[in-house]
């Protein structure tokens, strides 16, 4: 349920040759602490936290003032994602620093993490105070607005910052997804996408020739790139590709830039032929790996998203590469050959022009989805026993806009015994802020149950309280959806013109239910109050849709991998068009 924002190569970058610029002169002299730090910090770039920080509480044993040993301990605690433990070391590093830019800078971003956003943004003014438009402050300033549910303030922070550093990577990002975030202009986001890759991937056009022998229908090697090889929402979808392919005519290889191993990691890397772990390898080293296994298509299932390799992309080290699945839009790179969708999230005709990439449709639908088995069974209908409907919303508050509020307000005061469940909320600003939106638009407080993010179990348990899921717009659920479904949840959906809106359309229609779909905000409240106002219906729909979404191409498993193969080997077959042709003829 958590996006995580890795902050470790702005917190670590320069840890090294700054270790003994301050903080170190504290304790007893005689054993010297920095090569047990430089140990940390070594296994910190492994990914090693845990041991990091057992170094540095060995050190403050003894020098229980040393500030490197404080802020080593605190960057622990946030990459192993315990945030309120990363506040109170962060707050120590602080009351032994004093104003130090960077010793703030890092105390914003634990505050962030852990919803502390109004303090986040005053720790991060004070650090701007002291070096003005420094990029990697700014760009916790743009996550601390966005974070606080202040989406048009980070959006205008964005551009302003962009202005003084165009070529900064993560602010490109944090700006193309609060783009998709705000409803801008498809062909606006495109271009935003475009500009990214013109300053951070055509650098890198160019790449050697391959070769890979352009012999159209032999076995070809398949790489898959991701850094969501784990237990995240995406497994859903990842998990088919590994474990359903055809072995006589793809050899997978995955390419795993995961963080953090765990059951998920241990079922890909069981199931994938050939594994290979890239999360601590530079772009330049992954590229020379993925040629060496000589890759025919090579296959990012992150796009934009945390933890991506374009990089490795822009570098070409594939002759095919195609982006799928994990990201809601193009990714601005020439480098990047196809994007694989279907007719439904891009219609043919209209949505080209809102991608780098060629588009690839599959003939059913985008998603293949696996129930993760720990998924409780269907309940009966919530109304029945509550004795009034209770709409949820089960996406994240990044999601949600003052437009959604408005909307879902209208729906509240049209039912008036109604409830509504908001689930990925964390206490805090961001919902302080959405509670008091719903109050400006008249919807009485108590009627809004609040949820943080929680563990996996909780979080399907919540949906044996819901009778109708509400999707967000303009960015629709793709795996929420799913997941929402497949607990019996019936959904209302908007659509809009590009994927990020269209995501939900698809996955309706594909198992029978396109009458869920709106396109206009008055439809959205019709299709809610009819399905409010028929429980009969509603604990059918509940009842039925497991086995629904079972009949359907959503859980075709084998149907949909030939499918999705199919796509690749077309792909491939064009590359070996284009090569034998520059060839002369000559395969």
């Amino acid at each position: 349920m958590r996006s995580i924002h890795g902050a470790r190569q702005i917190m670590l970058k320069g840890l090294l040759s700054e270790l003994l610029r301050r903080g170190n002169s504290a304790g007893a002299a005689g054993d010297d602490p920095a090569p047990q730090i430089e140990q940390a910090v070594r296994l910190m770039h492994l990914r090693d936290d845990a041991g990091a920080a057992r170094i540095c509480e060995r050190v403050l044993e003894r020098h229980p003032k040393m500030v490197k040993a404080w802020e080593l301990l605190a960057v622990a605690a946030l990459n192993l994602a315990d945030y309120p433990l990363a506040v109170e070391r962060f707050e120590r590093v602080l009351a032994l620093a004093g104003d130090d830019a960077q010793a703030l800078a890092n105390a914003a971003e634990a505050n962030r993490r852990a919803d502390r956003c109004d303090r986040a943004l005053e720790l991060i003014g004070r650090a701007l105070a002291l070096k003005p438009g420094f990029a990697p402050f700014l760009h916790i300033q743009v996550l601390a607005l966005e974070s606080a549910w202040r989406s048009e303030e980070a959006l205008a922070a964005c551009r302003a910052a962009l202005r003084l550093h165009p070529d900064f990577a993560k602010l490109h990002v944090s700006y193309t997804t609060l783009l998709n975030r705000t409803g801008a202009d498809p062909a606006l986001i495109r271009d935003a996408h475009c500009r990214w890759a013109e300053c951070h991937a055509a650098p890198y056009a160019g790449a050697p020739p391959h070769g890979n022998p352009p012999q159209p229908e032999r076995l070809l090697r398949i790489g898959y790139v991701s850094a969501d090889f784990r237990r995240h929402a995406m497994s859903d979808f990842v998990l088919p590709l590994l474990e359903h392919y055809d072995p006589a005519r793809f050899e997978v290889y995955c390419y795993s830039n995961t963080p953090v191993r765990d059951d998920i990691t241990l079922r890909c890397e069981t199931v994938a032929p050939h594994w290979r772990d890239i999360v601590s390898l530079p772009d330049a080293a992954a590229e020379a790996l993925v040629r060496g296994d000589g890759i025919d298509v090579l296959i990012d299932l992150s796009g934009h998203s945390i933890g991506n390799r374009l990089g490795l992309f822009a570098r070409k080290p594939a002759p095919v590469q195609v982006t799928y699945l994990g990201y809601p839009g193009t990714t601005g790179m020439l480098q990047m050959d196809y994007r694989i969708t279907d007719a439904r999230a891009d219609p043919p005709g209209t949505s080209e022009a809102y991608y780098r990439e060629q588009l690839l449709r599959l003939r059913h639908s985008v998603w293949c989805f696996a129930p993760p088995l720990q998924m409780p069974e269907v309940g009966p209908l919530p109304a029945f026993t509550a004795g009034h409907i209770t709409f949820g919303s089960l996406n994240s508050a990044f999601k949600l806009t003052p437009q959604l509020v408005a909307l879902w307000s209208r729906l509240l005061a049209a039912l008036p015994e109604s409830k509504l469940l908001l689930a990925g909320v964390p206490a805090g600003a961001a919902r302080a802020r959405i509670s008091r939106e719903f109050e400006r638009n008249n919807t009485d407080p108590a009627r809004l149950e609040f949820h943080g993010y929680l563990p996996w179990g909780e979080f399907w348990a919540l949906h044996g309280r819901i009778d109708i899921a509400l999707d967000a717009f303009p960015c629709n659920g793709g795996a929420t959806t799913c997941e929402t479904l497949w607990l019996g949840v019936p959904l209302v959906n908007r659509a809009g013109e590009a994927f990020v809106s269209r995501a939900g359309l698809s996955i309706l229609t594909t198992i029978g239910l396109p009458e869920l779909v709106a396109y206009s905000e008055d439809e959205y409240l019709r299709i809610a109050l009819d399905l409010a106002h028929d429980r009969t219906r509603l604990a059918r729909l509940r009842a039925d849709m497991r086995e629904r979404m079972r009949a359907s191409p959503l859980l075709a498993t084998a149907a949909f991998m030939r499918d999705l193969e199919d796509c690749y080997r077309t792909a491939w077959r064009q590359w070996c068009v284009r090569r034998t042709a520059a060839r002369g003829g000559v395969c």
